[in-house]
């Protein structure tokens, strides 16, 4: 159970939109101090009740610098080395798995009984290619009308004109690698 599942949550004061990440944050380091259940309960609860204190704070002056206390109190009470859950990124098994990926048009390869077990996947994978093929010389054009002179200044890419279109470059996001079952 999340500590974001009791936060209050939609428009209202403005610290609710600001704590709302700080409050799960000082809980996760706060497992890290309290390995044992009934303990980190007790002083997840006493966390809890100083966060709904101020839940309902009206003056922005005063709610940003509750907001800063509290970003500076969990700078100085974080624990040195938190736990990190393993698959996250920081954990001991986050990208371990990498090489096992298998690039996505390797389907194309696949024989026809084998992708007869698959026909709805297969039927969406094909409207996708299609899709693919008809927006292309649009996606191509966004960049490069985008781009500026001396280069991109990030990785990042524009993001979709219109309500519905797509955004560019959007293949690889749709069909993530699959993995090769062991």
């Amino acid at each position: 159970m999340t500590a974001a599942r009791f936060l209050p949550c939609g428009s209202g004061s403005g610290v609710r939109r600001p704590a709302l990440p700080a409050a799960p944050r000082a809980l996760r380091h706060l497992e890290s101090y309290c390995v044992h259940r009934d303990k980190y309960r007790y002083f997840a609860c006493l966390l809890r009740a100083r966060f709904e204190e101020h839940k309902n704070e009206k003056d922005m002056v005063k709610a940003t610098q509750l907001l800063r206390e509290a970003e500076e109190e969990f700078w100085h009470n974080q624990h040195p080395q938190p736990y990190v859950f393993p698959e996250s990124p920081g954990g001991t098994s986050y990208e371990r798995y990498e090489c096992y990926k298998v690039p996505e048009w390797c389907l194309d390869d696949w024989h026809p009984s084998e992708k007869a077990m698959y026909p709805d996947y297969f039927a969406k994978r094909e409207q996708w290619k299609k899709l693919q093929r008809e927006s292309w010389e649009r996606e191509v054009k966004q960049l490069q009308e985008e781009t500026p002179l001396g280069g991109p200044n990030t990785e990042a890419l524009p993001p979709a004109r219109k309500e519905g279109d797509l955004p560019p470059l959007w293949w690889h996001i749709v069909t993530r690698p699959r993995e090769r079952p062991m």
